[in-house]
């Protein structure tokens, strides 16, 4: 897993090597030899300068942006079945976010392995997803393939984020769209839709009653709008 916090989630007392070093070891059974000429190359791959003295750094000595890259490159280096990366490009320039991606990306298509990408970038999504979960307060809101989702997306709360992306074609003098209100209180959700109170299209139901997960066409959708005759007939609760 790729953590969105790298200096909350690489151990300060430990250097760059140790840390690299710790993984290969005991999941790869490497040699020590074999484990560190691993962690330089995986180091490189993150175009990082002068890997060899890196590697005797701690993390609190790195810029942000370098202990991303170093958290990227421990993730990597295990050549996973299956990667989870919370906002792994956050604090990455776009030079280098585009290289991390396209790493991502041989990851998944040529060796065949899993990626799972949390994040709000919605260009990083357009560009590396097959399917796409949009959530909201910890509730599932839309599920369906990247295409669709871009093209057509169906529950309120997907359309006002993508209207929210500033476009090329967009006069300056514009205002940019936002999403009214704010993200409820965990502790204090609304009773019905999470949504529904930032949603234009709430009505009574929605603000009373909270929607199951509904089929559209092979995409589900967690709004009263598209609940088949009756309103219970849900994909998943």
């Amino acid at each position: 897993m790729i953590f969105q916090d790298p200096t909350a989630a690489l151990d300060p007392l430990f250097t760059v090597e140790q840390l690299l070093l710790e993984g290969l070891r005991k999941h790869h059974r490497m040699s020590k030899k074999q484990a560190r000429e691993a962690a330089v190359e995986s180091l490189r791959m993150m175009n990082l300068r002068d890997p060899e003295e890196l590697m005797k750094k701690k993390p609190y000595e790195l810029s942000g942006g370098m202990c991303q890259r170093v958290m990227i490159a421990i993730a990597m280096s295990m050549k996973p079945d299956y990667l989870i990366a919370d906002e792994p490009t956050t604090a990455l320039d776009v030079t280098i976010q585009a290289q991390i991606l396209e790493l991502m990306r041989e990851l998944k298509e040529k060796e065949n392995k899993s990626l799972m990408l949390i994040t709000h970038d919605m260009g990083v999504v357009a560009e590396m997803a097959d399917d796409v979960m949009v959530m909201y307060a910890g509730k599932e809101m839309e599920y369906g393939d990247v295409r669709s989702i871009f093209k057509d997306p169906l529950h309120p709360y997907t359309r006002g984020l993508l209207k929210s992306i500033p476009r090329l074609d967009q006069s300056s003098d514009d205002p940019l769209f936002n999403i009214p209100g704010s993200v409820p209180d965990l502790s204090e959700m609304p009773k019905g839709c999470r949504f529904c109170t930032r949603c234009p299209e709430a009505d009574k139901r929605c603000r009373e009653q909270e929607p199951g997960l509904y089929d559209v066409n092979g995409r589900q959708v967690r709004c009263w709008k598209y609940a088949p005759e009756g309103g219970q007939d849900d994909v998943r609760g």
